[in-house]
C-alpha cells in the first residue's frame, strides 16, 4: 500500500487566518479537509500498477504455496543462475521445472519474459506461463493475473476475470488480493456493488496488516457501510492504520476520539 504523502504543517499567517473564521465556516472547510484525504486514500488502493511495479524479479522456491512436481533442483538452479546475472539458463531451467508441472517456477519464466529481461521476448508465452501456474493454485500467479485483467495490462481489461483471480488468490490468505478483491465489491466493478462483501475482505486484508484496508474498514464502521456502525471499531482501525504512518488515518482518528468524547458527555 502506498503511503500518505504527509502534509505540510500550515504557516503562522494561514493559522492567524483560520482564526478568523466563523465557526460554522472553519467545520465545513475541515469537513472537506477529510473528505479530500479519503478520496486520496481511496484512488491511491485503486491505483492501477505501473509496468515497475509489476514483479520485478522471480522470487525464491521454497514458496508455500508452490506446487512443486519435479522436486524443486532445477528451480533451485534456475534462480542461483538468475542471481548470478545468467538470465537465459535461468529461464531455460525454469522452463525445464515448468514442463515437469512446478507452478513457481512457470511464474518464474513468466515475469522475465514479461520484465523484458529475455533475449526471446514472448508475451503470449509468457501469459500462457503465468496462467499454467495460476491454474496450478500459485496464489501469487492467480494475484499478477487479477491485476493484470484489471488494469488491460497485457490482457483485455476483465473486472469479471479480476474479481475471479483475485478471489482465488485471496481464499489463499494474499493480504493484497484481499484488498483488491474488496475493492472491486465496495465499487461494484466485475460484480455486483456488495458492501457488506467488501467490508468482509477488507477485514481480512486489514488483519494482515494492510494499511489501506484498515483505513477504509474504518470509514466503513464510522459511516455504517455493510457494518453496524461502530465508533469505537472505527477508531480502532483508523488506530492501526495511523501506525503504519497513514496521516489521514491520524486526523480521523482525532475526530473519532472527540466525537466519542462528545457521546459521553
Amino acid at each position: 500500500m502506498r503511503a500518505m504523502p504527509a502534509l505540510p504543517a500550515p504557516s503562522l499567517p494561514v493559522v492567524a487566518a483560520l482564526r478568523s473564521v466563523p465557526a460554522l465556516l472553519l467545520a465545513l472547510l475541515l469537513a472537506l479537509l477529510f473528505a479530500l484525504l479519503f478520496a486520496l486514500v481511496f484512488a491511491l488502493l485503486t491505483m492501477p500498477l505501473s509496468a515497475a511495479e509489476a514483479p520485478a524479479a522471480p522470487i525464491p522456491t521454497g514458496a508455500a504455496d508452490a506446487p512443486a512436481a519435479d522436486g524443486g533442483q532445477p528451480t533451485t538452479r534456475a534462480l542461483a543462475a538468475y542471481e548470478a546475472g545468467e538470465t537465459e539458463e535461468a529461464q531455460r531451467l525454469f522452463l525445464l521445472s515448468a514442463r515437469a508441472g512446478n507452478a513457481l517456477a512457470a511464474y518464474n519464466a513468466a515475469v522475465i519474459r514479461l520484465n523484458d529481461e529475455s533475449a526471446t521476448p514472448d508475451e503470449q508465452a509468457a501469459l500462457a506461463l503465468l496462467l499454467q501456474s495460476a491454474q496450478a493454485g500459485f496464489a501469487t500467479a492467480q494475484h499478477m493475473l487479477g491485476t493484470l485483467f484489471e488494469n488491460g495490462q497485457f490482457l483485455p481489461v476483465s473486472q469479471e476475470q479480476a474479481v475471479k483471480w483475485y478471489r482465488l488468490a485471496a481464499e489463499q490468505g494474499v493480504a493484497d488480493a484481499q484488498a483488491a478483491l474488496a475493492t472491486q465489491y465496495y465499487l461494484g466493478r466485475g460484480a455486483a456493488r456488495d458492501l457488506a462483501e467488501a467490508a468482509r475482505w477488507y477485514a481480512m486484508a486489514a488483519e494482515a496488516g494492510d494499511a489501506g484496508a484498515q483505513y477504509i474498514l474504518a470509514s466503513m464502521y464510522e459511516k455504517g457501510l455493510g457494518v453496524v456502525a461502530d465508533l469505537e471499531e472505527a477508531l480502532a482501525w483508523y488506530n492501526s492504520a495511523a501506525r503504519q504512518g497513514d496521516l489521514a488515518a491520524q486526523y480521523k482518528a482525532r475526530e473519532v476520539v472527540e466525537r466519542l468524547a462528545a457521546e459521553r458527555q
